[in-house]
């Protein structure tokens, strides 16, 4: 971009700066909003609040930190403008909403929600911060619209120790007594982005959401569609009242079943592999079910009986309009990749991973801060770089 394109673009984020004003009560709290994020969206090599801070010009970063963890401001509004400049920016035919989580390797025990659990950024258990988000996607781009820190049980819990730490680090009643599951914080953000009409075809997430009945239950009884991977042993509903497992129905499929589809493009070109789908029972809303079966087209993964390699095999529940096509399940299972794209650059470029901040409401602020910054990248990249063809996966 040339000088004249760099300064167009600086007055359209102070023009995004400025449509957030009235969320911050004092003019000092407006400044704050725009060095930090002009600071997230620098070169800064490390976006804590100390580089931040002197990126912005201050002497020091307790300014930055005041505006973190102690000015008048709502991160649940500034939240919901995200979500809305985000959507405007993004909406699409093909825009779907997408969960996961992603982790962050802490020091100490004192951050909240810091404990010993897996993450799969580091791909073992570490003493890490672990939080929900919700994605949103199109062929326009895609950025994070919302987010929740998840509260394991060393934080959740009613005895006097339990109270003593999240009173210390400012966590809510409401989420300092049970452990909110990863599943039950995703249906929260999907309870307000369909709250707050947000437009999409599909929702999109992993085992850990998939396998969870009660979240299926919930997006069904609101007729929301989806594509949710799920373990083998996960048992469906056919037809005809009988129930088998996933890997059962997967035995019975035959080999000239199975075609051969790109569900999408990745970093060494089209991600092929073999996939089939199977009908299974119809909801009470009368929408359908399938049972999508994805196989790798190599042997890639060692049989722990054997010992030998065998093809990966995986499976995702659908819940779709009626006479849907298998195209359009693989295209679906294909977009969820895109929250994969949203956590990289929500880490490396505007800073998501590297606050230093200890209490709830700062995560929070500092999570919140960090999407607007992404938002606007993701309007700019909507604008800037040409669209992508459209994916578009299951009918409305």
């Amino acid at each position: 971009m040339d000088e004249a394109e760099i300064r167009a673009l600086d007055g359209e984020l102070e023009a995004l700066c400025a449509s957030v004003d009235d969320v911050f009560a004092r003019p000092a709290s407006r400044e704050n909003l725009r060095a930090m994020v002009r600071g997230l969206l620098s070169e800064v090599p490390r976006k804590n609040v100390w580089q931040l801070a002197e990126f912005a010009g201050h002497a020091n970063p307790d300014r930055l930190q005041g505006f973190l963890a102690k000015a008048a401001w709502d991160a649940e509004e500034l939240r919901d403008r995200v979500r809305g400049y985000a959507v405007a920016a993004l909406a699409d035919q093909d825009a779907v909403l997408i969960a996961d989580e992603t982790g962050d390797i802490k020091k100490g025990t004192k951050s909240a929600g810091v404990q010993r659990q897996y993450t799969g950024t580091a791909g073992r258990v570490e003493n890490a911060q672990v939080s929900v988000h919700l994605s949103y996607g199109s062929s326009r781009g895609r950025t994070l619209i919302d987010r929740e820190l998840y509260l394991g049980r060393v934080w959740a819990g009613t005895t006097a120790d339990h109270e003593l730490r999240c009173t210390e680090q400012g966590i809510p009643p409401e989420r300092a007594t049970h452990v909110a599951t990863k599943p039950e914080l995703a249906r929260r953000m999907l309870e307000r982005a369909l709250a707050a009409g947000v437009p999409f075809i599909c929702f999109l997430a992993d085992e850990a959401y998939g396998q969870c009945r009660t979240l299926r239950s919930w997006l069904e009884e609101r007729q929301v569609r989806y594509v949710l991977a799920v373990p083998k042993d996960e048992v469906m509903p056919l037809p005809d009242d009988r129930t088998r497992q996933a890997r059962e129905l997967y035995a019975l499929v035959p080999e000239e079943a199975l075609e051969r589809r790109s569900c999408a493009d990745g970093a060494k070109g089209p991600r092929e592999y073999d996939w089939a789908a199977v009908q299974l029972a119809p909801t009470a809303q009368g929408l359908e079910r399938h049972l999508l079966i994805r196989r790798s087209t190599v042997p890639n993964k060692k049989d722990k009986k054997t010992g030998e390699l065998v093809r990966e095999v995986a499976y995702f529940l659908c819940h779709t309009a009626p006479a849907v096509t298998l195209a359009e399940l693989v295209t679906a299972a294909g977009q969820r990749w895109m929250v994969e794209e949203s956590f990289q650059v929500a880490k490396g470029q505007v800073g998501l991973d590297e606050h230093e901040v200890r209490k709830w409401c700062s995560w929070y602020r500092h999570t919140t801060v960090c999407m607007l910054a992404m938002a606007f990248l993701a309007a700019v990249r909507s604008r800037l770089i040409p669209r992508q063809p459209s994916t578009r996966g299951l009918r409305p």
